[in-house]
Order: structure tokens, then C-alpha cells, then sequence
């Protein structure tokens, strides 16, 4: 399952549940509400493959970020380099270069998108060299505590804290996937690290057609709930 499957499988299980809650009776979620949750789900079917270099979210959503950052940075970058060239002042070049870089917002933000993006690269790499792919980020004990971790992270910053169990949901369900895959995963880790499977090993096959199905029926259901919420 590559990080597309992953994402849609976050998005369809938590829209199945909100259409089966709009059908016993809950009042529509707003439409900005529901986009901004399947955004934060997607994010967390994704984050779980934070330990392998090469995945989505450790890989092509860094690079991408690195070559606009230095796109934005080139400019302030190359006439700093022509000042010190010409003035071969190494303190006051440095310091018009940050202060122009820190003075500027947009400046700014590159540089941070810049670092975050570096230190979300190193952070898989120490991540995978030391736990390898589908290791304890892959068990239950793992998801619970990402999972409070964020519930937390939006709280502090004054947003709601249920977006935490939205991020754990796509956290845990990527997990649940996983397991259904030859492969297996630790659903167990700490405790142990033998790798199981969601269903018998057997059923594994018919499982993932389920899972499939289940989400295809979670999307279908969602927008057919939010055209019909728009109508009436």
C-alpha cells in the first residue's frame, strides 16, 4: 500500500462513521470542518511511514519544500555572496544577510520551511537506521501515544483537542492496514515485536478487499450526506 491508499483508507473508515452518525440523527458537520479533519486524518495515515527515508511524508513532501525554500532564498543568498566578494566583510555581509532573511516574513518562513524540511529527513533516516520500517511506530502503543501526543499539540496551540483523535484515527487505521499485508506489522510493540496480522493470515486477502470496499462506501456516503445537507 503506497501513501495514497493509506490516506483514502483514514478518510473513507472516519467518513463512514460520520455518515452513520448523520443518519441516527447528529446534525451535518460544516463543510470546512469535515475538509480541515480528512486533511489532518490524511496526515496521519501518512506520518505513520515516517520511519523509511523514502516515503511520502520523509521524502517527496520535504524535497519539495527544500527546492521552493531555496528558490526563495537564492536571491538574498547570491547578493550576499556578490557583497562579500566585492566588500570581503565576512561580520557585516552576515548580518544584512540575516537581518534581511529574519526581517522579512516570507524570507522567514522559507528558511524555517528549509530547516523543518532537513530535520523531518534526518529524523527518518535516525528513525529507520535505528528502527527500522514498520517497526514500534507501527504498534498500538505507538498510535495511543501519537495520538495524545497531538491531542495535546492542538490544545496548547488554542485549537480544538479532538483534531489529536482525527490525526491518531488516520495514525491507527494505517496501522490496521499494514496489517493486513504479508508482512505484518508489531500491533504489540513493546511487549513484543513479532510482526501479526489484523485478520487470520488466510483471510488477509478478502480483508483488504473489505477494507476497500468499506471505504469507498465511507466516501460515497459522505458526499452524498453533504450534497443532500447543500439542497435542503
Amino acid at each position: 500500500m503506497n501513501y495514497v491508499h493509506h490516506a483514502l483508507i483514514g478518510v473513507g473508515t472516519a467518513g463512514l462513521g460520520f455518515a452513520v452518525a448523520e443518519m441516527l440523527g447528529m446534525p451535518p458537520v460544516p463543510l470546512l470542518t469535515l475538509g480541515m479533519g480528512a486533511l489532518i486524518v490524511a496526515t496521519g495515515s501518512i506520518a505513520t511511514d515516517l520511519d523509511h527515508p523514502k516515503s511520502f511524508i520523509s521524502n517527496s513532501i520535504p524535497s519539495h519544500i527544500i527546492r521552493i525554500a531555496l528558490a526563495v532564498l537564492a536571491i538574498p543568498i547570491l547578493a550576499a555572496l556578490a557583497a562579500l566578494l566585492t566588500t570581503r566583510d565576512v561580520s557585516g555581509t552576515w548580518m544584512q544577510l540575516s537581518g534581511l532573511v529574519f526581517g522579512v516574513s516570507f524570507l522567514r518562513w522559507a528558511l524555517i520551511a528549509l530547516a523543518g524540511s532537513l530535520g523531518l529527513m534526518l529524523l527518518s533516516w535516525m528513525l529507520y537506521k535505528s528502527l527500522h520500517h514498520r517497526g514500534p511506530l507501527h504498534s498500538i502503543v505507538l498510535a495511543c501515544g501519537v495520538t495524545t501526543l497531538a491531542s495535546w499539540a492542538f490544545w496548547y496551540y488554542w485549537l480544538p483537542w479532538t483534531w489529536g483523535l482525527a490525526f491518531g484515527w488516520g495514525w491507527l487505521w494505517h496501522i490496521l492496514a499494514d496489517g493486513l499485508t504479508a508482512e505484518g506489522v508489531p500491533f504489540f510493540w513493546p511487549f513484543n515485536d513479532v510482526r501479526r496480522h489484523t485478520l487470520p493470515v488466510f483471510s488477509c486477502g478478502i480483508g483488504r478487499a473489505l477494507l476497500y470496499l468499506v471505504v469507498t462506501a465511507g466516501i460515497i456516503l459522505l458526499v452524498y450526506f453533504q450534497f443532500f445537507a447543500v439542497i435542503n
